[in-house]
């Protein structure tokens, strides 16, 4: 395996891949060890959820939810957080905690953000603060639940360093007595209306109340906010009510923002997203309607009834007014090393540079072993065709029951009119697969498209490879069609 490059501390540093996966194995270790601490201390359970759930338990940003393939074909997912499941637990116990798997499907991952990370949630409910639904105070809730989360993340360091100070100090070269310094500090707080402020001081005038902070803006609010030579963690509170969940409460003292607080850590930004729970079921219910998730979820075929077992929990009052959040255990662990990329602490993407499980070359393999559906293969010759052909196309590739492959110059023409479609390599391309001559033989196409182009300038190789496609498809008892119009014609009915 190759060498692991580092930045720690913004300094340069190579290690050994086996040498850094066994630090960071360890520490990711005593971690998590730390957190369990905390909670046993607080008096919280331990709570296994679910991680295959419907849309409602998913929770996140529905865009990069993992769609998970069933018998039923039901809508379920790789779920996000175990948030909602969590406040179910509440119907049964004060307070609760689980450490989930969670996956989003992103694009590509980067110095910010992974696919696959590790996730510490708490929910805790009123009792737990010291109060009673009668006597039920959202402020000295949303003081508890910064509490809450200041001493989880506090004990995740300290354990840490507690088992392998020598390794961040000698091998590292981390200067910890800044994170020894958390352990007896106040972690600082300001609200998003005044980040607003500052940002606006410290050469971002653009930036207005209603905007949702980005990396570089919490870095500044980090930078702006700690003492030369700390690395203090920074709350931001009080968001506005319309770029938070619709479940986290609105304030009673300023409706326009909401009881959340995100805790931003210095190299690693946004750590940890919290609030205090919505328990009127009027206030919830219409919070919901209003939201621009539900808007979106209805718009993709989801009904109210979605959200009906939440929703019935809260006006049957079936759990006591309740807070919680989610710390992403990778995120501490780079403020940890002082590490200004996350997939260098990251076991699942240190594990991935073996197994390359998400190189994009292997794009449409899965689609060939595992997906009941259908699968079609365009070789689309003249210009003329592949403009007359690209209407259909674009209605058939919006249906997920199909899978498209295409030959090179039909799979560039379709990408660059944003159809994605499996590329596939011609029978002449000898060595070079997915090639079709193998597809064919494994019989993976239900229907194949090879309009040929039919030109007296056309080259034998591309005459034997149409040739060869449409041999095989009458051998095989493959649907074939070699005209463009009876192609559009079956194209408009799949579609």
């Amino acid at each position: 395996m190759k060498n692991i490059h580092l930045q720690i501390e913004g300094k340069p540093l190579s290690l050994d891949f086996d040498t850094h996966f066994n630090h960071v194995v360890k520490i990711n270790q005593t971690l998590n060890e730390g957190a369990y601490q905390q909670y046993k201390q607080t008096g919280l359970t331990y709570v296994d959820v679910p991680e295959i759930v419907g849309i409602t338990g998913a929770c996140e940003n529905v865009d990069t939810l993992f769609k998970v393939n069933n018998r039923f074909d039901i809508p379920l997912f790789f779920s996000q957080t175990g948030q909602l499941s969590l406040e179910q637990a509440l119907q049964s116990l004060p307070g609760v905690f689980t450490v989930i798997h969670s996956g989003r499907d992103e694009e590509e991952e980067d110095n910010r953000h992974l696919r696959q990370f590790r996730l510490t949630e708490e929910e805790f409910d009123c009792t737990l603060a010291g109060m009673t639904r009668k006597n039920y105070d959202e402020e000295k809730m949303f003081i508890a639940l910064l509490s809450h989360i200041q001493h989880t993340v506090k004990s995740m360091v300290g354990a840490v360093l507690k088992s392998n100070s020598t390794i961040l100090k000698k091998v590292y070269k981390r200067d910890i007595s800044k994170l020894e310094k958390i352990l007896t500090s106040e972690f600082l707080r300001i609200s998003y209306e005044d980040a607003i402020t500052l940002l606006n001081q410290h050469h971002y005038p653009g930036v207005t109340f209603g905007d949702d902070l980005n990396t570089e803006h919490e870095a500044k609010i980090v930078s702006v906010l700690n003492k030369k030579g700390e690395e203090l963690p920074v709350f931001i509170t009080r968001y506005p009510k319309e770029i938070k969940f619709f479940n986290m409460k609105v304030s009673a003292k300023d409706p326009k923002v909401v009881l959340s607080a995100d805790l931003i850590l210095p190299f690693s930004g946004e750590s940890t997203g919290s609030a205090v729970r919505e328990h009127e079921y009027k206030k919830l219910n219409n919070r919901l309607l209003t939201s621009t998730m539900y808007k979106l979820h209805l718009q993709r075929g989801g009904k109210y009834e979605d959200f009906g077992w939440y929703l019935n929990i809260i006006k049957n009052k079936r759990s006591n007014p309740h807070a919680g959040y989610g710390i992403g255990n990778e995120r501490v662990l780079q403020y940890i090393f002082g590490e200004t990329d996350i997939r260098n602490v990251s076991l699942f993407s240190l594990l991935n540079q073996q197994t390359g499980d998400w190189t994009k070359k292997k794009y449409g393999q899965a689609a060939i072993i595992t997906a009941p559906k259908k699968h079609i293969l365009l070789t689309i010759g003249k210009q003329h065709d592949k403009e007359l052909l690209l209407p259909s196309v674009k209605k058939l590739a919006q249906k997920q029951q199909f899978i498209l492959y295409a030959t090179e110059n039909t799979h560039l023409f379709l990408r660059k009119h944003g159809i994605l479609t499996s590329l596939v390599y011609k029978v002449s391309e000898f060595g070079k697969t997915p090639n079709i001559s193998t597809l064919l033989s494994n019989k993976v196409f239900d229907l194949i498209i090879n309009t040929p182009r039919r030109e007296k300038m056309a080259s034998a190789k591309e005459f034997t490879d149409g040739k060869l496609i449409r041999k095989g498809a009458v051998a095989f008892g493959i649907a074939l069609i070699t005209d463009p119009e009876v192609a559009v014609e079956m194209i408009q009915n799949l579609s």
